[in-house]
């Protein structure tokens, strides 16, 4: 067989072209094998693998890809069909699966797909293990190549369906509206009907995958739809979830978009207000506005900062013992729910902090600062701090901040691309900084 070219894991598992490596057969085949192998190390009894998928064409032959290599090591695979990240994660760790893989690329477009690992206690893989896999899978490329058996689990949501009713036993939603956007993604089917289970009146918006639509001008990138959707229907809140609805962006009943800087400046709050927030103390990453850092100081309440990525986010949240975190981008981890990122459960969190108020009372109170944020596509991602004309740029902007706003330049850790983010008092001022770094990096290492 032809050999697998090395590859890596990005900070959120193997993602890229559907049938380009790494998400090729071959490539998929030897991940497999890999990970067979891993579990196999942990004992003698057989080892079961989940998998889930979020609609997009290339599941299909990527999950037998991925179960032809676990097969290899015999290993046994099951499979939940249409889902969310965060429910196959969840039942991962509830039915006792030593691990589960959801077929993938988030808030991609179509034609990308990618896969995301996670260990028996409904965790991320460690970034260690998957560096070991990347390894294993070159070397362990099964020879031979043979039809999977994979026994279909459907019925497994509804025992998450069950977890999130009971999570929030009060919640009635009974003559109340509220609008789903499911990015025609792995949410598209259980979001509605999770809703529709305490009582609320649904609207579905992009709830209508067809395997090449999803994330279309629609979902958590694209809210505007829904937002026209809130407003025309007088909703209480819209919910749009990216593809694999890890992510949850909000809009609130005066057609308002909301996204997890809102959402952490809501729940800071209203929590420590509550007596609910340990130490005082919300974890958010850089590129959260400084606007939700000012907000919650206002009440007593201090942002531990992370790197981007919701790992980091879960990580900083374990170690520190708090409670609330997120992303901007609309990752937002309770401890209370495992600590696992579900744009849905943070709707029905936020639907049940409401009560029979307004959204958009609730979400007052924050300002933000003007921010720029530019991706810069890269031939290759070499040290910034080496380039000089880019290094020029980034001193030259950050001393005209002087401390009232923020510059943040770094890579993507799944694209060739470099972003670069700006807040500062004014927005013509952020726009021209912003696009003076950016100019930077583009001239000294743009594709």
């Amino acid at each position: 067989m032809t050999p697998i070219p090395p590859f890596e894991f990005g900070t959120d598992g193997l993602r890229g072209r559907a049938g380009h490596p790494p998400m090729d057969p071959a490539t998929l085949r030897g991940v497999g094998s890999a990970l067979g192998v891993l579990l196999q190390r942990s004992g003698r009894e057989q080892k079961r693998v989940l998998f889930g998928n979020d609609g997009r064409d290339s599941a299909g032959w990527i999950l037998e890809a991925l179960a032809q290599g676990l097969g290899a090591a015999e290993v046994a695979c099951s499979d939940l069909g249409l889902c969310t990240t965060p429910a196959l994660a969840r039942l991962v760790k509830s039915e006792h699966y030593d691990a589960g893989v959801m077929v993938s690329a988030s808030h991609n477009p179509a034609e990308d797909n990618g896969i995301k690992i996670f260990a028996a206690t409904g965790e991320k893989l460690d970034p260690a293990d998957e560096a070991e896999l990347a390894r294993l899978a070159i070397a362990l490329t099964p020879e031979q190549v043979r039809t999977p058996r994979i026994r279909g689990r459907l019925e497994l949501l509804r025992r998450y369906e069950e977890q999130l009713a009971a999570a929030f036993p009060d919640l009635d939603l009974t003559g109340r509206t509220v609008c789903i956007d499911a990015a025609n993604g792995g949410g598209a089917e259980l979001a509605p009907r999770v809703l529709r289970s305490f009582g609320a009146t649904v609207v579905e918006v992009a709830c209508s995958p067809d395997g090449t639509n999803i994330n279309a001008a629609c979902g958590a990138l694209h809210p505007e739809g829904l937002s026209a959707a809130v407003r025309s229907h007088g909703a209480c809140l819209g919910i749009a979830l990216d593809g694999d609805g890890d992510r949850g962006i909000f809009v609130d009943d005066s057609g308002v978009v909301r996204d997890g800087d809102d959402v952490l400046a809501l729940f800071g709050r209203a929590w420590s207000a509550a007596g609910r927030l340990p130490k005082q103390k919300v974890a958010a990453t850089v590129m959260s506005n400084l606007g939700l850092h000012r907000a919650l100081a206002a009440c007593g309440v201090t942002v531990h900062t992370t790197a981007v990525g919701d790992r980091n986010v879960f990580l900083a949240m374990r170690e520190h013992g708090l409670a609330l975190g997120g992303e901007q981008s609309g990752h937002v981890l309770f401890a209370e729910h495992n600590l696992v990122g579900d744009g849905l459960y943070t709707g029905l969190r936020i639907l049940a902090e409401l009560g029979q108020g307004s959204a958009a009372t609730a979400f007052a109170g924050l300002r933000r600062y003007p921010q720029a944020l530019r991706s810069v596509p890269v031939r290759e991602k070499l040290d910034l701090a080496s380039i000089p004309s880019i290094a020029a740029a980034i001193a030259a902007a950050e001393r005209e901040l002087a401390g009232d706003g923020r510059l943040l330049v770094r890579y993507s850790g799944t694209e060739p691309k470099c972003r670069v983010m700006v807040e500062a008092a004014d927005q013509a001022t952020t726009d021209r900084l912003c696009a003076s770094v950016a100019t930077a990096v583009a001239d000294a290492l743009g594709r």
